[in-house]
C-alpha cells in the first residue's frame, strides 16, 4: 500500500488540470504474454541458485519466435524487471496470481487513501475484469495495471 500511495501521489501531480473524477484500477490477472513469460521464467529459476548465467541470452532466443518487434521489446523489458524483482523479494515475484484480493485490500484502505491524496470527492475502484465499467478505461491506461500494482486514473 505504501508503494501504491507514492505512485498515486505522482499520478495526481501529473494529472491534467481540471480533472474531477478519480478511480483506482486493479486487476487479478496478467495479459497472456506476461503469464507465458512468467511461466518460462519459473522453469529457468533454480531455488538457491537463481537464474542461469546465460538467462538474458536464453530470453533473447525465446523472444526471437514472437510475432512482432513491439511484443519482443515488452517481453524483454518485463522479464528484465521481473528478474530484478526476484533478486529483491524472491521467487514469489514470478507468481501469475495474487495470494490476496487486491480489490478488497484497496477498499479497506480507501478512506486513508483519500485522506493522503487530499481527495474530497469519492474515489471509486474499478476492477479490470471485462465488465462494462472496465471497458470505459482507455487501453493505454489499463495496460499499466498489473496484479499487486494498482493505478490511479484521474479524469
Amino acid at each position: 500500500m505504501r508503494d501504491s500511495l507514492k505512485t498515486f501521489r505522482a499520478q495526481v501531480g501529473k494529472a491534467k488540470k481540471g480533472w474531477t473524477k478519480a478511480s483506482i484500477l486493479v486487476t487479478d490477472s496478467y495479459p497472456q504474454w506476461k503469464v507465458d513469460t512468467l511461466l518460462w521464467m519459473q522453469e529457468k529459476y533454480v531455488d538457491g541458485e537463481g537464474f542461469p548465467a546465460d538467462f538474458m541470452k536464453q530470453l533473447k532466443t525465446r523472444c526471437g519466435s514472437l510475432p512482432d518487434k513491439k511484443l519482443i521489446k515488452f517481453t524483454m523489458q518485463f522479464a528484465s524487471f521481473t528478474k530484478k524483482e526476484v533478486e529483491d523479494v524472491g521467487p514469489v515475484a514470478m507468481e501469475t496470481s495474487l495470494p490476496f484480493d487486491q480489490c478488497e485490500t484497496v477498499q479497506g484502505a480507501i478512506t486513508y487513501i483519500k485522506g493522503q491524496l487530499g481527495l474530497k470527492d469519492g474515489v471509486d475502484i474499478i476492477k479490470l475484469d471485462g465488465s462494462d465499467v472496465a471497458k470505459e478505461v482507455p487501453s493505454r491506461i489499463a495496460e499499466n495495471v498489473v496484479p499487486g500494482k494498482s493505478h490511479l486514473w484521474c479524469r
